[in-house]
């Protein structure tokens, strides 16, 4: 059984790396799997990329795509993608083509038009990253529910009317989805939920994946000697979080968590707290209420699970997300998480066991759930032990690994039995 793996890329963003642990894991089984991207960050050389070198058409489609996505957009801060400007034809390629089956992920930034994938003729397996494959080019639907109908009027839109661009990109995918011989992976409950009340996806099949984490990697670390490693007091309680993009993301919830940590400061606590903050922009050390030490960007899994237990709790305040790797990472290594009752964080956190939910955007309860963490060392350790075993039991990347590999091999047995040449 031949594999193939569609995604934007392997690495970098949250899918990326996603899409990579799963073809690295399914390797790892012996199955004779393949990636393709556009943007090629690994050394891997069962990984193809399609940039290499130069201004390459791969590079200009995805320039063209964000440019016209943000002149779409109501607001800056929203990822809208119009599938306008992609020029690969994945079926053209020879990878594509000996496949049995081929993995699609975040096919966005004018990697992959929904046109291109009526083309390939094989079986499908789409693991969702976000919405966008059954909406009108949104990636985070928000309060929005059009997707459940047919799209248009679209509230993430410029200018938007009943027949506006995400009406007419629905009406796109929905002639292009049709008779594809397509599988839904979705990462959480939530992202199920979504695609099975959606029409362009309600009648298909569904199955609920879990990411999974390498918990050898992602693992309970010596807490003092990682400290003493990144200049970390000792005698300090830790709060980590990412900030990707703290300024332009409002969905990732930093305005919620400065408020709350501006509580936290306030506390009898607040002198012995100190922020943990990795990701590519740096929070100016005025901006936030508490002493600060930022990591910098972390690209490399091992330098993240330092991260993450160097920390007492880390703090996920996603306004709208699928299963954020950041809070599986987190589990894995042993450190509480405390977040917003929303998305995919049920299936990571279970309130009051490994971590604490709140409700959304209460940044008071968010801070009140890190103090009681903070100040009961018992209540802390009791929380860590559960994290663990909450990651080993659901979040393991080996049970991802054969769950997919069972999957494909069940989609090619049909396939085979349809009697439908490969």
């Amino acid at each position: 059984m031949k594999l193939i793996h569609l995604s934007q890329t392997d690495g970098s963003a949250g899918a990326g790396r996603a899409a990579y642990r799963i073809h690295t894991s399914l390797l790892k089984l012996g199955l004779d799997s393949r990636m393709l991207v556009a943007d090629k960050r690994t050394e891997d050389p069962t990984v193809s990329g399609l940039k290499r070198g130069g201004l390459s058409r791969a590079h200009l489609s995805e320039w063209l795509e964000a440019r016209n996505g943000r002149r779409l957009a109501a607001h800056p801060h929203v990822l809208f993608s119009p599938a306008s400007c992609t020029q690969f034809d994945p079926a053209a390629h020879p990878e594509v083509r000996a496949a049995d089956v081929v993995g699609l992920y975040w096919i966005n930034g004018g990697f992959v038009s929904p046109e291109t994938l009526t083309r390939i003729g094989k079986p499908l397996v789409w693991r969702l990253s976000d919405v966008w494959p059954f909406s009108g080019g949104c990636h985070y639907p928000g309060a929005c529910e059009r997707y459940t109908a047919h799209c248009g009027d679209c509230p993430q839109l410029k200018k938007s009317s009943e027949q506006d661009t995400s009406r007419r990109l629905w009406q796109r995918k929905f002639d292009a989805w049709r008779d594809l011989d397509l599988t839904i992976a979705a990462p959480s409950n939530w992202m199920a939920c979504l695609a099975r009340q959606s029409r362009l996806f309600r009648e298909r099949r569904i199955e609920v994946i879990p990411t999974g984490v390498d918990l050898s990697i992602f693992r309970p670390q010596n807490r003092l000697d990682l400290r003493e490693r990144l200049g970390i007091p000792l005698d300090r309680l830790v709060i980590a979080f990412g900030a990707l993009d703290p300024d332009g993301d409002t969905r990732k919830g930093y305005a919620e968590l400065s408020a709350s940590l501006q509580r936290i400061a306030a506390s009898p606590l607040a002198p012995r707290v100190i922020a943990l903050i990795f990701g590519r922009q740096q929070l100016p050390n005025e901006r936030l209420p508490i002493a600060t030490r930022f990591l910098g960007r972390l690209d490399q899994d091992q330098a993240l699970a330092d991260a993450y237990s160097a920390a007492d709790i880390v703090a996920v305040p996603s306004l709208e997300d699928n299963l954020p790797n950041v809070a599986l990472e987190a589990i894995a290594c042993g450190v509480p998480v405390c977040g917003f009752d929303v998305g995919g964080m049920p299936d990571i956190v279970r309130n009051g066991w490994n971590g604490f939910l709140v409700p959304l955007r209460d940044s008071r309860a968010l801070a009140d759930g890190m103090i009681a963490l903070l100040g009961d060392d018992s209540l802390r350790q009791q929380m860590a032990e559960n994290a663990r075993a909450h990651a080993v039991q659901r979040f393991s990347l080996d049970t991802q690994a054969h769950t997919y590999a069972t999957l494909y091999a069940e989609l090619v047995d049909v396939k085979h039995a349809s009697g439908t040449p490969r």
